[in-house]
């Protein structure tokens, strides 16, 4: 009979995550896939590339009831210390596992690298742990079993450990719970605290407490309770265009390519301060090609004027950063790939280029489709880096809102 585990831990381990390197993601998505399961995250701890720490944190980590994940240190190197840390905190010594080897071996052999001896220390696990092979690379999962706890060891690398963290809790003898129903209202271009003031009466009517989740041009708000769904209704209504999705994974590009392919159309864009990211963030989605067209980059006036046709007497009276080369640059791209719609941005991401008329945030967003054309004009705070993704997520907002 498999266990039932009511809480979850998660133990991140990497000097690369401390030093500000890499930016972890597992967090972020194992709270939401473990609170799906009704295991919810009760703590999580980073730790350095350090035997010592990594084998505190495990005898702090692992109690009774729970699952601990751990993520990173899962490789061939001097530096990939996880499992053996995990073996010395529980007292389980490691033993070249002829499974573990097997699945080692064949996915060695599936990227062509070979069998060099140093691999495999990859399939050296605690005795008692069963090996989970790693469909996105190559260090297998690790679960242990014990008693009323368990513990899986997974690679930090996020495709990896996406990949596994399925299947491993399932060898664990995790069993989905009745996870508590929460949720989620995502927004755009909207900012949080006006946001908050907008929704405050409507929250205290229903008898809710939401929260807010900010990123760049975009605002989730999670809720539960028993006055959430009728919440959520309310704040649909009140919103209109500026909610673009009810469920906590759809993506603002996933849910205006679905419009798109609703309508038979497609989209091109036209970057200038964003430099491709509204196109990175299209073409990250499965089967974008079936209403993405392409794009042009047009971070300087020649490419504007040459190959997207804003006129030279537009750039030199109102600028690069203008309603008037927002919309000639979305017309433009039209023109240049044939599609049906289009999006355009042009600004000033700093930290540098501001002056007093055209602060640093400036941005003009345009869009164009058969059914009617807007330009916007937004200012935005914050670093380059959150002043591009704001820009690019309120360009695709208004086209959202178009369709």
């Amino acid at each position: 009979m498999p266990s039932f585990y009511t809480e979850s831990a998660l133990l991140i381990v990497g000097d690369e995550l401390l030093s500000g390197r890499t930016r972890d993601v597992n967090l972020y998505r194992f709270s939401g896939l473990l609170s799906d399961w009704g295991i919810p995250v009760v703590q999580a701890i980073v730790v350095r590339d350090n035997p010592r720490e990594i084998a505190r944190a495990v005898q702090e980590l692992c109690t009774d009831d729970r699952v601990l994940i751990i993520t990173g240190g899962m490789g061939p190197t001097d530096d990939d210390l996880t499992v053996k840390a995990v073996s010395d905190a529980l007292k389980l010594p490691l033993f070249r596992s002829p499974d573990a080897e097997k699945m080692v071996r064949s996915r060695q052999e599936h990227y062509g690298l070979g069998m060099p001896e140093s691999a495999l220390k990859q399939a050296d696990i605690p005795a008692g742990s069963v090996p989970v092979l790693n469909t996105a690379g190559i260090a297998p999962g690790v679960v242990i079993r014990d008693g009323r706890r368990a513990v899986i060891c997974i690679p930090g690398v996020p495709s990896e450990s996406l990949a596994l963290i399925q299947p491993c809790l399932e060898e664990a003898g995790a069993v989905r719970g009745i996870a508590e129903q929460v949720h989620f209202i995502r927004t755009w271009g909207l900012k949080e605290n006006a946001l908050y003031d907008r929704l405050k009466e409507t929250a205290e009517r229903h008898g809710v407490i939401p929260a807010y989740l900010p990123s760049p041009g975009r605002v989730d708000v999670k809720v539960k309770g028993d006055g959430a769904e009728d919440f959520v209704q309310s704040v649909k209504m009140m919103l209109g265009n500026s909610v673009y999705s009810l469920l906590r994974d759809e993506s603002l590009e996933e849910v205006t390519g679905r419009k798109l392919m609703e309508k038979g159309m497609t989209l091109a864009t036209a970057e200038s301060c964003t430099g491709g990211g509204i196109g990175r963030g299209i073409t990250s989605i499965s089967g974008s090609s079936r209403w993405y067209s392409g794009g042009v980059i047009s971070y300087s006036n020649s490419i504007k004027s040459g190959i997207l046709g804003v006129s030279r007497e537009t750039l030199s009276i109102h600028g690069a950063v203008s309603r008037e080369t927002a919309v000639e640059m979305a017309k433009g791209v039209l023109a240049a790939t044939g599609a049906d719609c289009s999006v355009s941005v042009t600004g000033i991401a700093g930290p540098d280029g501001g002056t007093h008329e055209k602060p640093v945030g400036t941005v003009w967003t345009a869009a164009v489709t058969p059914m009617g054309e807007r330009a916007d004009l937004w200012r935005l705070g914050g670093n380059r880096e959150a002043i591009r993704n704001g820009a690019a997520s309120r360009a695709l907002g208004a086209l959202f809102e178009l369709l």
